[in-house]
């Protein structure tokens, strides 16, 4: 069999193919090997086991067409992303993914092995990176994340509704190479470990409200525990446990494995439940320990767990799930068509000539802000991201008809939310009023102080009341909603959630909605460099802009990293003016304005590039990074697949396009400046290397 064809090969034929693929064939019986498979877990099988199976006249299960394969090591350490989209609540599985690619990929999917399955989920095979060892992880916005040990089933196997597993069209191991997982997908699927790791089953059931209900215990409506603590803290241990029985079999974990399990699901408790009172969320895990809900109780009740492996907890492992009965989708959807065909209740539908006729997108600022948007100014600490949203929301308030060159096509009122650092902004306005020679006095600029929180229903109600009693006494249409910083608004949340940030994110859809308003959120850096938090919220995002600027230093950049409805990758400079109010106090305070001499990099410089190049400051720390790259033994590369890709690194971690990091790349080759050099010849490593500084 030299490629696949499930109509005219045997089971024999199939098992053969996937093992010259770099897969371990393993029988097997609806969604479970169907034979002893755990010794095989670490190494590909024999000849000889392969015999005993599938010998087309001796072998054991010679005429099972059910097929699977182990992951990780057994299969040169391949991982399997299963994407249960097609289940009750399976959009959250689709979701991430998306987010994921529309972060890391442009929106472009992944070309690797995928295949369909019965039921109609999506699942994607990938090859792991060296050195790193995928987890194998059941989530609870169904995606499975199938590791080491983990088992896939594989086509032709047939489903449990009947249909048969398949590859997707144009995605088999026939027709492409298996994808090398890359970095950033890597450090997603361990995010997504941590953030929703632990079975569905032990975790909190939905009711049919779409809100969290127990017997014993309410949660709000973003799912965080509330009520029945104890009685919760004891069943998740012991549901979580139960899981852990099922997934290791009868052979007994050891201490440290036990331990670590622990401290997995503990993450996952953590993230679900509150303190009976209210605080800082640093201080979360003190507060829960002091009410006998934190990590002591939980460790305590999780030993208790195990010791009844071979007991109670074997005896629980081993019930079979409850039998659920498959939804008739086809009626329903037939029943539904009917109705909607007798009632004239159908979508709109345009042709091509009424779409050409669709209205333009209208510019709040030109090539920048579009009006009724969703975006994100974020920067680190010290960068002035602030005094860059004050000054936008001073340009708006008092109808100036340019920012920084750029026409801003209409002013209206602004709401600006922030409850930490007012001690200067009245020095701030000054300052901004003196150097653009304005009075803002009169204009609709309305400053909310108070701690919002917009994970609380009831504090977005008030928000979208009181921005209501700003269009009704200014008279004036809301142009902006600006929220320094989105952190300050989420008191309690997690930031890395995919749940909470979807709150946030509806929250401010609310708004930008019912008032046709722009929100403008402003946010802080991760440790890498990104913008903190969640891939929902760049996915939300109409723009992200990013702030650049070295501490202390009097210049500094903004990024267009996404402009949905125009052009994105430029960058444009802007300068510090301190501004000396003039009153007794003898107060100073920054404005910023528009650099428009402090653009391209010099190209005094071999390789410091020409107009429309990043600064010169940028091109330095990219040139500092390759050859710290080197020094790791870890060189960018050439390649665009490969984790060390130099192109796709530097695109990602200074959000500049591809076509002007390949041109500094070929520009520095032909200079000098690098040099694609090999670092390890026997292990084939090879990279770009620094010759010379810039």
């Amino acid at each position: 069999m030299t490629s696949f064809d499930p109509d005219f090969n045997s089971p024999r034929e199939i098992a053969d193919f996937y093992r010259r693929k770099g897969l371990q064939p393993i029988p097997a019986k609806g969604k479970r090997p169907a034979v002893e498979w755990k010794a095989y877990q670490n190494a590909p099988i024999s000849q000889e086991v392969f015999e005993g199976w599938y010998n087309e006249k001796t072998g054991t299960q010679r005429s099972n067409g059910d097929i699977g394969t182990l992951l990780g090591k057994a299969s040169g350490n391949k991982l399997m992303a299963d994407l249960d989209i097609y289940k009750p609540g399976g959009e959250a599985a689709n979701n991430w993914y998306l987010g994921v690619l529309a972060v890391h990929n442009n929106g472009l999917e992944l070309e690797t092995w995928e295949q369909v399955t019965g039921g109609g989920g999506r699942q994607l095979f990938f090859e792991c990176p060296v050195g790193w060892t995928p987890p194998n992880v059941t989530t609870d916005i169904f995606v499975d994340i199938k590791g080491q040990g983990g088992f896939a089933v594989l086509p032709p196997s047939r489903h449990s509704s009947g249909k048969l597993y398949k590859w997707r069209e144009g995605r088999s191991p026939d027709d492409i190479p298996i994808m090398v997982a890359p970095q950033w997908l890597c450090e997603e699927i361990e995010r997504l470990a941590r953030e929703h790791g632990g079975a569905r089953a032990s975790g909190p059931r939905t009711g049919g409200n779409g809100k969290y209900n127990s017997a014993s215990g309410t949660y709000d409506d973003w799912g965080h525990r509330k009520d029945g603590r104890e009685d919760y803290l004891t069943r998740f241990v012991w549901g979580a446990a139960c899981d852990y029985r099922r997934a290791e079999g009868a052979f007994k974990p050891t201490p440290n494995e036990v331990e670590a399990k622990a401290k997995e699901k503990y993450t996952v408790y953590f993230g679900i439940v509150t303190s009976k009172v209210d605080g800082p969320p640093e201080d979360k895990e003190r507060r829960l320990e002091a009410e006998g809900r934190g990590w002591t109780e939980f460790w305590a009740k999780w030993r208790r767990a195990i010791d009844q492996w071979d007991g109670k907890l074997r005896d629980e492992a081993d019930k079979p799930p409850p039998k659920q009965e498959a939804p008739d989708l086809e009626a329903d959807f037939g029943a539904a068509a009917e109705k909607a065909k007798a009632t004239g209740d159908t979508f709109e539908r345009l042709d091509i000539p009424q779409i050409k006729n669709l209205s333009d997108p209208k510019w709040l600022v030109g090539g920048l802000i579009i009006e009724q948007a969703l975006g994100f100014v974020y920067g680190p600490p010290g960068c002035l991201k602030t005094f860059i949203a004050l000054d936008l929301a001073l340009t708006f308030a008092t109808a100036k008809p340019l920012w920084w060159g750029r026409a801003v096509e209409r002013g209206g009122a602004v709401i600006y939310i922030s409850s930490e650092g007012l001690g200067d902004l009245k020095f701030r306005i000054k300052a901004w009023e003196q150097h653009r020679k304005t009075v803002a006095d009169a204009s609709p600029f309305r400053l909310i102080r108070q701690g919002i929180n917009f994970m609380k229903a009831e504090d977005v109600g008030k928000l979208l009341a009181t921005v209501q009693a700003v269009a009704d006494e200014t008279k004036a249409p809301i142009a902006a909603v600006f929220v320094d910083t989105v952190s300050r608004v989420l008191p309690g949340s997690d930031e890395n959630l995919q749940k909470d940030m979807t709150v946030f994110v509806a929250a401010c859809d609310a708004v930008r909605q019912r008032f046709g308003a722009t929100v403008v959120g402003i946010h802080h850096t991760s440790r890498a460099g990104n913008m903190r938090g969640s891939t929902v919220i760049p996915a939300a995002g109409d723009f992200i802009v990013e702030v650049r600027r070295e501490p202390g230093a009097a210049v500094g950049s903004i990024f267009a990293a996404k402009i949905k409805a125009g052009e994105d990758g430029w960058e444009q400079q802007f300068k510090t003016v301190t501004v000396q109010l003039g009153d007794i106090g003898g107060h100073s305070s920054l404005v910023i304005d528009a650099d428009p001499g402090g653009g391209a990099a010099s190209a005094d410089a071999p390789g410091s590039g020409p107009a429309g190049w990043p600064t010169k400051d940028t091109l330095r720390q990219i040139l500092a990074a390759i050859a710290e790259q080197w020094l790791k033994k870890e060189p960018w590369c050439y390649s665009k697949n490969s984790p060390r890709s130099a192109t796709v690194n530097i695109m990602k971690r200074w959000r500049i396009k591809r076509k002007i990091v390949d041109d500094i790349l070929a520009e520095w080759v032909a200079h000098g400046v690098v040099a694609h050099d090999t670092l390890d010849a026997k292990r084939h490593i090879q990279g770009y290397r620094k010759m010379m500084d810039i």
